[in-house]
């Protein structure tokens, strides 16, 4: 041991290097930890952001847009009727009745021939030579025999008047039928019908002024 007195050997330093060498260890140690746990924090997003802080406004009711309603099917409403309406008034010149000498009648019997007291279909066609429309009431449509200038039966005094009120133009015509029974008539259907003497008769159509040539038609 004498030759290596006064050289460096390990172990042989004073105890206080040794406490200043733990010293500085010990704080590299600490200051690699805190490097660790800082660098660690920083990959962990940092900073936590603030919360946003609710808006008022939003927690309260809202209108709903447009865009977020609901798409509902489009009806027209009918507009309300605010009454009856009044017709228009025609500006036509009212239809007024075919006078007597426009009037066209036309009478035909079913037989030319037929025994006393038969009955006898007579047709009667009236019709309008006006050059504009007019009226003729069918109802005062009438046939009558006559002998010689005497009427001695007529549709009209004791059979009900049939037909009724058309318009006339153009020359269209309207028929009216009969039948004639061969017995005589007076005025207002009074006393006893009894069958006409035999013999050949005129049988023709009045309607008013206006009657038709006549026909003849012989009872047997």
């Amino acid at each position: 041991m004498q030759g290596f007195k006064g050289k460096f050997v390990k172990g042989s330093e004073p105890e206080s290097v040794y406490w200043k060498r733990r010293g500085i260890v010990a704080g590299a140690v600490l200051a690699l930890v805190l490097l660790v746990v800082l660098g660690l924090s920083a990959l962990g997003g940092g900073e936590e952001s603030p919360a946003v802080e609710a808006d008022p406004a939003q927690n309260g009711w809202q209108t709903p847009s447009p865009s977020t309603t609901l798409n509902r099917p489009y009806i027209r409403e009918t507009p309300t009727s605010e009454g009856p309406s009044e017709p228009p008034t025609s500006t036509a010149p009212p239809v007024v009745a075919c006078p007597a000498d426009v009037l066209m009648l036309q009478v035909v019997a079913a037989f030319d021939e037929v025994r006393s007291g038969s009955e006898v279909p007579v047709s009667v066609l009236v019709a309008s030579g006006a050059d504009s429309a007019c009226t003729a009431d069918l109802r005062q449509v009438a046939v009558e025999l006559a002998a010689g200038a005497d009427v001695v039966y007529s549709s009209a005094h004791c059979e009900t008047p049939r037909g009724e009120e058309v318009e006339l133009s153009d020359g269209a015509g309207q028929t009216v039928e009969f039948t004639v029974d061969g017995l005589a008539s007076d005025e207002g259907c009074e006393g006893a019908r009894r069958e006409l003497p035999a013999g050949e008769y005129d049988l023709r159509a009045r309607l008013g002024e206006a009657v038709s040539s006549p026909t003849k038609l012989r009872l047997t």
